[in-house]
């Protein structure tokens, strides 16, 4: 075959990005926006969709109320990092606060996207087996499939990410979770179309922290206040905001971008990642809280609300948007959009702590063909995680959430440099207004009452 038929020759990408919505998303959030493609993985999946499965409508307000946060410290740090002069956020802090401060932000940092990243391949694999109805082994010591799965994910990971090909899987990723997102919309609406669904989804932007649960058949419990750190910490990522800086120097931009920028941020945080996150939890609500009640339908073992912590089961979340005879594959469909979602988070990290890495060694940092460093760095924040996540044994939504709890413990601190730094007079015109400020000082504090709390209780 010539390389000219090669190139005309439609690829899926191409072909998903012809349906209604999904070019819309893809342009919006597809693949120039690694942030947003990020912030829409298995975390986000696990700690929204478990949330509702476990605690009903309870927790909505947590995922609406972080929406407006997110946005606006976001785009705080794409101003920072646009009028940086080309400077890496953790050289800023080094320079402009103290050494110190950059190493307090550095090492839990890797500590906690190690684990994100474990996570992120605990999925794709449990993706993997569920898309065939099976669940996985439950650690490296009972079966050599697990880790040969996971091999082989890694090395598709790294193909893509490091030695190219990246872009085309990404655009068909793109679009796996555009046709995930239409499907929990339509579960949503089918559960909203209930009247009796609407007094309890009231009550649920109330703000509030849900009693523990305690699982059915065992003797662990579902805690309210860890499912509510985990999707703060999953919405308020400090990598993602320390990382700003970096993406724009490697984009080009300048202060003629900012206020288009800001507009950017509104579509893909505000609009469709908002919306992603009311719609999963009140899938979750609807299809699974309100159906495994212990006297209806059974799957793979489980019965009640409170034992779903696997992907097969968290799948049929989706059967109410196959008709009858297609329902079987609600699970498995559900199995191969959290294979996208974890593979997008996965390079999104790996890229974010590269960046970090380099700078803290005092390294170029530029993302470049020549730059072999970045790539081997870059590769090693891929495969080394990955590889070592078979052996921790742990259901791989309840790694996700445990994930993004550890993500709250340095939000308040990514914030915090995120104000100071917004309001250096360098930034002109752009400096943070009255508003600005008290959106990111209100976000502080939200993440900080939480992680307190949270300690309170550890310690009691």
């Amino acid at each position: 075959m010539t390389d000219a038929a090669v190139a005309t020759r439609p690829s899926i990408g191409t072909a998903l990005g012809r349906l209604p919505l999904v070019g819309v998303f893809a342009r919006l959030v597809g693949p120039a926006a690694l942030t947003a493609a990020g912030m829409i993985g298995a975390g986000a999946v696990a700690t929204r969709l478990l949330a509702g499965a476990w605690f009903g409508f309870d927790l909505l307000w947590v995922a609406l109320y972080v929406v407006p946060m997110v946005v606006f410290t976001l785009d705080s740090a794409s101003r920072v990092g646009v009028l940086s002069g080309g400077r890496g956020m953790f050289e800023m802090i080094r320079g402009d606060i103290g050494a110190w401060l950059a190493w307090f932000v550095f090492v839990p940092t890797v500590l906690v996207n190690v684990i994100v990243n474990m996570s992120q391949m605990s999925a794709m694999v449990e993706g993997a087996y569920g898309m065939f109805g099976r669940l996985p082994p439950a650690n490296a010591t009972e079966g050599a499939g697990l880790i040969a799965v996971t091999v082989v994910l890694t090395a598709v990971t790294l193909s893509a990410a490091v030695f190219g090909g990246y872009k085309r899987i990404e655009r068909v990723m793109t679009g796996l979770l555009v046709v995930i997102l239409v499907c929990f919309i339509v579960v949503a609406i089918k559960g909203l179309l209930d009247w009796r669904t609407w007094p309890a989804l009231a009550a649920g932007l109330v703000p509030q922290i849900p009693a523990d649960i305690p699982v059915v058949g065992g003797t662990r419990t579902r805690s309210g206040l860890t499912q509510v750190m985990g999707i703060a910490g999953q919405a308020l990522p400090p990598s993602v905001f320390l990382a700003y800086g970096y993406l724009a120097a490697n984009a080009g931009q300048t202060a003629a971008n900012i206020r288009a920028s800001f507009r950017k941020t509104i579509q893909n945080l505000g609009v469709i990642w908002g919306l992603f996150s009311v719609v999963v939890i009140v899938a979750g609500t609807t299809a699974l809280h309100n159906v495994y009640t212990g006297s209806g339908p059974s799957y793979l073992g489980v019965s009640h609300f409170s034992q779903i912590e696997s992907i097969p089961v968290a799948g049929q979340v989706l059967g109410p948007a196959f008709p009858g005879a297609l329902g079987f594959l609600a699970p498995r469909f559900f199995s191969a959009g959290l294979v996208a979602a974890a593979f997008t988070t996965l390079i999104s990290v790996s890229l974010t702590m590269t960046y970090f890495c380099l700078d803290m060694a005092r390294l170029d940092w530029h993302f470049t063909r020549s730059n072999r460093r970045f790539q081997f760095v870059f590769a090693a924040w891929i495969a080394i995680p990955a590889l070592i996540a078979p052996f921790w044994q742990l259901p791989s939504l309840l790694k996700a959430i445990l994930a993004m709890v550890g993500n709250l413990l340095l939000a308040p601190v990514a914030v915090l440099v995120i104000l100071y730094f917004v309001n250096r007079p360098r930034l002109g015109e752009h400096r943070a207004g009255t508003g600005r400020n008290v959106v990111l000082v209100v976000t502080a504090l939200f993440a900080l009452a939480l992680l307190v709390n949270a300690l309170v209780g550890f310690f009691r």
